[in-house]
C-alpha cells in the first residue's frame, strides 16, 4: 500500500463516481479502476459497491475512509514540513566577480564545489572592481571577489591570490629585450591602460606619479582586450595588464616583460561588507578556495 493509492481512494469517496475522480486526476478511468482495484486485492476486501450512479462505500470502505484522509493530511504536512526544512537549509549566495577573477578561481573548481556542496546555491553575478564594491555595499551581493579596494572602513578583505603586472609590447620595441622594466622605462611609450572601472587603473596613475611623469595614454580598454592586443601588434602602444591574465598565445608579434613595483600589484580577494556576519555557507564557500589558494582560512 503506498499513499497515492490512498489519495485515489479518498478521492473517490468524495466524488462517489469514478469518471469524475478521474477526469479530475488528469488519467483514465481505466487506469483510475485499476489502481482502486489493486488497493482493494491488497486489503483483501472491496471498498466501494458499484450503482447506475456511481460507487458507494462498503462498510469496510466506510471505516476505512476517515482514517484514510487523517493519514493523507498527515502525510502532505510531513512533506510540507521537510520541504521547508530543505528549503530553509539550501542558502543562496549571490557573489560578484570581477574581470578576471571567475578566471583565476577556474570555472571547473566552482562547479566541483557546486557538486560538493548541494545545500549552497551559488549565484554568479559579473561586475566591474567597481561595482562589485557598490553591490556588496548595497545589499545586493552577499560578497565579491575582486581587487582590494583598500578601504578598511566599508569592508572586510580576505587575500586570496596577488600577481605581478606585465608590459605587453611588441617584440620590435626595445623594451622587449629587457628581463623587466620599471614604469620609468614607459615615459616614452604611448600607452594602453584599462578605464577607470577597474581599480587597477588607480594603482597603474599612482605608480606614474611617483616615476614622476604623466603618462601618454593612446587608448582606454573596457573588456574589449582584443583591441588592446591588436594595437600591440601593431606596434603602436603598450598594454600593461596582469600576468596571469595576459593571454598573448594568439600574437607571434608581441611579448610580456614583467613591470617591476611593489605597489602596482594584482592582488584578489574575496570583500564582504563589514560588520557583516559571516554566514556558515559563506565561510565554506571561502575557506574551500583559501585553502586551495594555500592562504589562511576563516576560523
Amino acid at each position: 500500500m503506498n499513499i497515492n493509492s490512498l489519495k485515489y481512494f479518498v478521492k473517490a469517496c468524495k466524488d462517489k463516481n469514478f469518471t469524475k475522480s478521474s477526469k479530475d486526476l488528469f488519467i483514465t478511468q481505466q487506469a483510475f479502476s485499476r489502481i482502486i482495484s489493486n488497493l482493494e486485492k491488497e486489503l483483501s476486501t472491496s471498498l466501494f459497491k458499484r450503482n447506475s450512479r456511481g460507487v458507494e462505500l462498503t462498510e469496510i470502505g466506510e471505516y476505512i475512509y476517515p482514517k484514510a484522509d487523517k493519514l493523507i493530511k498527515q502525510f502532505d504536512a510531513f512533506e510540507d514540513d521537510i520541504n521547508e526544512k530543505v528549503q530553509l537549509k539550501k542558502r543562496k549566495l549571490d557573489i560578484g566577480f570581477a574581470p578576471g577573477t571567475l578566471r583565476t578561481l577556474g570555472s571547473k573548481s566552482i562547479v566541483e564545489f557546486s557538486k560538493k556542496f548541494l545545500e549552497i546555491d551559488i549565484v554568479i553575478h559579473e561586475y566591474t572592481d567597481i561595482a562589485c564594491e557598490s553591490n556588496v555595499l548595497n545589499g545586493t551581493l552577499d560578497m565579491a571577489c575582486t581587487i582590494n579596494p583598500m578601504n578598511t572602513i566599508d569592508f572586510s578583505y580576505y587575500n586570496l591570490k596577488k600577481d605581478y603586472l606585465v608590459a605587453v609590447v611588441n617584440k620590435n620595441n626595445p623594451i622587449a629585450k629587457k628581463q623587466s622594466i620599471n614604469f620609468t622605462d614607459l615615459r616614452n611609450e604611448k600607452l594602453i591602460l584599462l578605464d577607470e572601472t577597474f581599480r587597477i587603473q588607480s594603482l597603474i596613475m599612482e605608480n606614474f606619479v611617483e616615476a614622476g611623469f604623466e603618462p601618454d595614454i593612446l587608448l582606454k580598454c573596457t573588456f574589449e582586450l582584443l583591441i588592446a592586443y591588436d594595437f600591440v601588434a601593431l606596434n603602436k602602444g603598450v598594454f600593461i595588464f596582469v600576468n596571469c591574465l595576459a593571454n598573448t598565445g594568439g600574437y607571434d608579434e608581441i611579448c610580456c616583460i614583467k613591470v617591476n613595483s611593489p605597489t602596482a600589484i594584482w592582488d584578489i580577494g574575496f570583500l564582504v561588507k563589514k560588520d557583516t556576519i559571516i554566514n556558515e555557507n559563506m565561510k565554506i564557500f571561502m575557506n574551500y578556495f583559501l585553502n586551495r589558494n594555500n592562504q589562511n582560512i576563516i576560523i
